[in-house]
């Protein structure tokens, strides 16, 4: 006992005096970068806050308090200036991914977390004819169907109704229920359609459970939306340690909920190739695509592991962000009701009645104000609102005119460039029309004169009784595109930004078509006003819940 004792005094003794030591050597002069409480010490009050699912709130406050360059970590500096990001994650520099991504992979790295720049390279190629446009638009079919769904289950949840005996959530007698579950819902289907020919019929049981398969071949039922989440949130929260430290940490909690619920996303991924490598489906699919055999272009197929991994990122990126986007674009659609009503309004012109509720992306994506609500979404409520860690190389790097020297960490957090007042007038109103160009045809689309509330069309909400423009500065269109990045810039950008295009126009139009929304509970703050929406950030930063009141349109059959 006493030796036990013993150990732990000397383990810590030493790490304090290495801490303390480390800091004040500063091999590589952070300390003249300022840092909130003891971040500067220790990665604890990071790690912290992501425990606490609220980091990127936790490095806005710091950056509000300490100017635009705050020492987030011992070895990690957080960067706001609008050119920071350029330099971070754009083209043409040496920086590379952070080692958090490795921790994160578990020693088998899919596209996502490959932090060698050769490895990833190789894998892009491999993968990106998997989203050209001809896939995609082959791809429609499958979202259309899994949409009719989610319309008739929203009708049902509307009305008091169980989907099946199967389903837990509850409406309310007034009507109201949460919409967010029945999102997350749509989107694994979607995704697992799409990707595998073999949906996880979420959405016709009311619950998300599906097959889970660990290494050794054993099969059992999980719930997916907390799988992803609770696992997510644990494989974060230790990949801010150095590797000896994450491993340690793991070990230590490999019993907690994060670790099984880890193992068991893992599991649905494995699954859902283990199965698809015994079935050929009748139609190709996106993992048709995948190069399983050799190919020209790559002599080696991928792995049964390697298979498995970037599966896994397909199904991350492809039901969590996308619902995430989803949820944040109809929370704004209910709390902004001319917004809804005119997006709604533009939709009965331009789509054919034939098509409606369910439009094709052919008849959507030109339809301008329905980008411009998606792209405003994702800019007031991006789906990661954190600053994605990468690490300077031994040519080090200049950030924003600071000189970073190698072995660095740094980050730009995504929220803050896009809610720069600087680069966006009124930056948390929700306002699609700065997206829209302005035009003669419109009759307020000139520039303000005054700089009185009734004049200045930048700084005011729609009013219903009148022809409302936004005036959009040259400026402020300019930096709407180099500085609204949800999907991120640079070579490590998203690979799949024309597919959730596809699908979020889809289940947007359909949803609004179908229905009429309006937030439960007198949350709505009424239009120019953004009511608080409570997330929860994990890595992704997703909506807790949303409790919305949803009308059936007149005519529309689910």
């Amino acid at each position: 006992m006493i030796s036990l004792v013993l150990l732990v005094v000397v383990v810590v003794l030493t790490t304090t005096l290495y801490t303390v030591g480390r800091y004040f050597h500063d091999s590589k002069k952070l300390r003249r970068f300022p840092s909130p409480s003891f971040a500067a010490f220790s990665p604890l009050w990071l790690m912290y806050h992501s425990w606490r699912a609220r980091q990127y709130k936790a490095v806005q406050a710091a950056h509000e308090k300490y100017g635009p360059v705050v020492r987030i970590s011992p070895n990690h500096v957080s960067f706001t200036a609008p050119g920071a990001y350029k330099d971070i994650y754009g083209f043409g520099n040496s920086i590379i991914k952070d080692d958090m991504y490795f921790h994160m992979s578990g020693g088998n790295p899919s596209m996502a977390t490959a932090t060698d720049k050769h490895m990833h390279a190789e894998k892009r190629r491999s993968l990106a004819h998997v989203f050209s446009a001809k896939e995609i638009t082959a791809m429609e079919p499958r979202v259309q169907e899994m949409v009719a769904k989610l319309l008739r289950d929203i009708h049902i949840k509307s009305a008091g109704g169980k989907v099946s005996d199967l389903d837990p959530y509850e409406t309310y007698p007034d009507g109201t229920f949460d919409i967010r579950p029945w999102l997350n819902m749509l989107t694994y289907d979607a995704i697992s359609a799409m990707f595998f020919s073999n949906t996880y019929g979420m959405l016709d049981k009311g619950v998300d459970l599906c097959p889970s398969r660990s290494a050794s071949g054993a099969t059992k039922w999980v719930h997916g939306m907390d799988s992803f989440h609770s696992g997510g949130a644990f494989n974060t929260l230790f990949s801010h340690l150095p590797l000896a430290w994450n491993n340690v940490g793991r070990r230590i909690f490999r019993f907690a909920h994060g670790a099984s619920a880890l193992s068991n996303f893992a599991g649905m991924s494995r699954h859902q190739v283990h199965t698809r490598l015994r079935a050929q489906p009748a139609e190709p699919d996106l993992f048709s695509r995948l190069p399983t055999a050799p190919t020209e272009k790559r002599a080696v197929p991928m792995s049964f592991d390697e298979l498995v991994a970037e599966c896994a990122t397909m199904l991350d990126a492809g039901n969590d962000t996308t619902q995430t986007a989803l949820t944040n674009c109809i929370y704004h659609l209910a709390a902004h009701p001319i917004v809804q009503t005119k997006l709604r309004n533009i939709l009965l012109e331009e789509v054919p009645p034939t098509s409606q509720p369910i439009a094709s992306y052919q008849e959507l994506k030109h339809i301008a104000y329905l980008r411009a609500v998606l792209d405003e979404s994702f800019r007031c409520r991006p789906p990661v609102a954190r600053g994605l860690p990468r690490r300077t190389t031994a040519a080090g790097a200049v950030i924003a005119g600071h000189c970073i020297p190698a072995g660095v960490t740094i980050s730009a957090p995504i929220w803050n460039v896009h809610h720069n007042a600087e680069l966006f007038p009124e930056p948390d109103s929700f306002v699609p029309e700065r997206w829209m160009p302005n035009d003669n045809s419109n009759s307020n689309s000139v520039p303000p004169t005054s700089t009185s509330s009734s004049t200045n069309y930048a700084y005011r909400a729609p009013d219903p009784s009148d022809n409302y423009t936004y005036y959009t500065t040259p400026q402020e269109a300019h930096n709407l595109k180099t500085h609204v990045l949800p999907f991120h810039l640079g070579p490590r950008a998203c690979i799949g930004r024309n597919l959730a295009y596809m699908e979020l126009s889809i289940v947007i139009a359909a949803l609004l078509l179908g229905f009429e929304w309006e937030l439960a509970g007198g949350r709505g703050g009424g239009e120019g006003h953004t009511p608080a929406l409570e997330t929860v950030e994990r890595f992704n930063c997703n909506v807790k819940e949303l409790f919305v009141k949803v009308k059936g349109r007149e005519g529309m059959v689910f």
